[in-house]
């Protein structure tokens, strides 16, 4: 086993192995990306929109104090609507009593508007959009009773649904486990193989100095005579055959 691996070896390793860590990286690409994608299942948005104070007031007497109220009321709003008085009043009306309501709904407003967007995900299309419906509904239900606040509504708009997979981070996922697994497999081949690779090893192994090298494998060269097959009769003959000359050269010497 190699004591160690510097960073001129690794690449030799990649240069001499990427065959293997292609196919590697391949397979498991295509087994942890399918895996993946069964795991991942799509998330479904739903959203809502709320408007916050009169859009069309020409009152110019009041548009001053309208345009110093709005802010605060888009800050009240918006945290009156994450706040539990809210949360909770939507997770009893659709029994989502042991649910992080928190965590699936989203409140958004932009900078100069005023409008509040409510997105309601999760992995059952339905269930994100009555998430999002009734967190509207009980919103501006809450805001006239408790806050006394009746300058809010919310705007029409169609029920799609925007559905987003995770197929980009599927692929993303799978890629570096195969990269990962196919170099990690050949680095540990490599470890694991104790082939002498340079005459440095040989000379640490043996303590002597190298003389020299061979630049080719030696190769074993086959005898091109056949090796007769001879069954216990035929064996028998040739032997007494044998014993014969031997008697017939011993008579010619003496």
């Amino acid at each position: 086993m190699q004591e160690g691996l510097t960073i001129k070896d690794f690449f030799y390793l990649i240069k001499k192995r990427i065959i293997m860590i292609s196919m590697t990286m391949t397979i498991v690409t295509l087994m942890t990306g399918v895996i993946i994608l069964f795991l991942f299942k799509p998330v479904y948005e739903a959203k809502e929109y709320i408007l916050i104070g009169d859009l069309h007031n020409t009152d110019r007497e009041n548009s001053y104090e309208e345009t110093q109220k709005i802010p605060r009321m888009m800050a009240s709003s918006i945290d009156f609507i994450k706040s539990p008085i809210v949360l909770d009043a939507v997770k009893k009306e659709l029994g989502l009593h042991d649910t992080p309501l928190e965590k699936k709904l989203f409140i958004e407003n932009n900078k100069d508007s005023q409008i509040v967007t409510i997105t309601a995900k999760d992995q059952n299309a339905e269930l994100a959009r009555k998430i999002a419906k009734t967190t509207v509904f009980i919103s501006i239900e809450k805001m006239n009773t408790l806050l006394k606040f009746d300058g809010a509504k919310i705007l029409e708009k169609s029920d799609d649904l925007i559905e987003k997979n995770n197929i980009a981070a599927a692929l993303v996922i799978a890629l570096i486990v195969g990269m990962f697994s196919g170099v990690g497999l050949a680095v540990v081949r490599e470890q694991l193989d104790d082939s002498i690779k340079s005459e440095k090893t040989v000379e640490d192994l043996l303590d002597v100095p190298l003389l020299g090298e061979f630049s080719d494998k030696a190769k074993i060269r086959k005898s091109r005579r056949e090796i007769p097959f001879y069954d216990d009769k035929e064996r028998r003959e040739v032997h007494a055959k044998e014993k014969t000359n031997q008697a017939d050269r011993a008579t010619t010497i003496s």
